[in-house]
């Protein structure tokens, strides 16, 4: 797995590098003395399959990069053990990332010794739960397969969770839940298929790991399919939201800032990236029901509204819900979407919920909503200041915002953590209205 190195932790970051390379090295000098003798054909045939596979990488929803060669080490690690194997990942990232890629030399040094850690962690692990090199047999070598495993998975996801942290944000633990456990049944399935390998190799011999070929490009396929899938969702996302810069350029950037915030708050409040994602789609999308062109005069309206008019806006959360929920994979964002509107004391719409019965992700969009609101420009009124909009949801906190949602927001601000996404003007947001009615013209 591989990953982006411009640092946004610099002092940190370059502990961590020092810290993994002189890991890696001194596990190549202390083992290598010791190295057994192997077979020149298992060490070609396994260079050149794990050439192969480092040159598709897979791009990782938060940054780095993962191929599916976790099935060859863990297939080499049982035939060769934890040195040679370690070796070949030194060989194959030197070949591809150094002279076909050519990566930045910092990168590839971190990417090699990351893979020597992971390998020697992952065979000594092996070693140590009663397995050996050179030997499967079934059931006995149950428990050290998984063992094996499970130790490649943690090392090798924690390493690369731990470098994205220190580089792009929004730290390792988070990163390992967007890159790793949101898949996790993928990564699994190359235990199993690594341990199929190791079997055909023994039964068979170095030759018959071809026979392993067709199924180990199925499964990176079928890993780089999902990974596509995933990014595509939120492309996706990102389009419908744009869709609302045709009918009212406004309404399309608050939707971008409600996000960041709905964002910081949901990390703020400690749920889980899963979460995190489904309020951020929420977020990016919750204006959808307002395309309709009856929202219009209602939206740049400077004055009061009337009994109809109010009727008409209070109908586009389950409007946008419905458009949002025709998706499968956004359903639960879709839920967000329809009830981000209702209250703690039971007065919002459009089914007047209670706290209690109301999502979190709702409650969460609902303070952003209104604090991107306070914070911007609106047709009949200026931006109130950062410290008026904080008293109008401290004055509001228990019966339109949510308690626990508004004091995060408060804690996140007093830290220095909440700042203020610049909006544009009401001359901005004019320009952007009179520009395409000149197109169109």
């Amino acid at each position: 797995m591989k990953t982006p190195v411009p640092a946004l932790h610099p002092r940190a970051f370059r502990l961590y590098y020092a810290a993994v390379l002189l890991t890696a090295t001194l596990l190549f000098v202390v083992v290598t003395p010791l190295a057994p003798a192997v077979q020149p054909l298992a060490l070609a045939v396994a260079l050149a399959l794990m050439i192969v596979s480092e040159a598709g990488p897979v791009p990782l929803p938060s940054g780095g990069y993962a191929t599916a060669s976790a099935v060859l080490d863990l297939a080499c690690l049982i035939i060769l053990g934890p040195l040679w194997t370690a070796w070949l990942d030194v060989a194959s990232t030197l070949v591809v990332q150094g002279l076909l890629l050519r990566k930045p030399a910092v990168r590839v040094f971190h990417n090699l010794s990351i893979f020597a850690i992971t390998s020697f962690a992952a065979g000594y692990a092996y070693l140590a739960a009663g397995g050996e090199v050179g030997r499967l047999s079934f059931p006995h070598d149950i428990v050290p397969v998984l063992v094996c495993g499970v130790v490649y998975f943690l090392f090798n996801s924690a390493l690369v969770s731990t470098v994205i942290g220190l580089t792009t944000g929004p730290g390792p633990w988070r990163i390992w839940q967007r890159n790793f456990l949101q898949g996790i049944l993928h990564h699994i399935s190359f235990i199993t298929l690594g341990a199929l390998v190791a079997v055909v190799y023994f039964n068979v011999g170095p030759w018959g790991v071809a026979l392993c070929g067709i199924p180990f490009l199925v499964a990176r396929h079928s890993f780089g399919a999902y990974m596509e899938i995933r990014a595509d969702l939120k492309d996706f996302v990102r389009a419908l939201s744009e869709v609302l810069e045709e009918v009212d350029p406004y309404t399309r950037h608050h939707s971008s800032r409600v996000s960041q915030y709905a964002v910081r708050l949901a990390r703020g409040m400690r749920l889980s990236e899963r979460e995190v994602e489904e309020i951020e789609y929420a977020a990016l999308v919750h204006d959808l029901g307002k395309i309709g062109p009856q929202h219009q005069h209602i939206l740049q309206k400077p004055g009061s509204l009337s009994h109809e008019e109010q009727r008409t806006l209070r109908a586009h959360p389950g409007a946008g819900a419905e458009i949002v929920a025709r998706v499968r994979a956004l359903r639960r964002a879709a839920e967000i979407v329809r009830t981000h509107h209702e209250r703690p004391d039971g007065q919002g719409y459009p089914f007047g919920l209670r706290s209690a019965d109301v999502p979190v992700g709702a409650r969460i969009l609902n303070v952003s909503d209104a604090f991107d609101a306070m914070t911007s420009d609106r047709p009949y009124r200026r931006a109130l200041s950062v410290e008026a909009a904080l008293e109008e949801l401290r004055r509001g906190t228990g019966s339109q915002f949510d308690r626990d949602v508004v004091a995060c927001l408060l804690r996140l601000h007093a830290a220095g953590q909440f700042p203020l996404v610049p909006s544009p003007s009401s001359e901005d947001l004019l320009m952007l209205r009179v520009k395409p009615r000149q197109a169109q013209g």
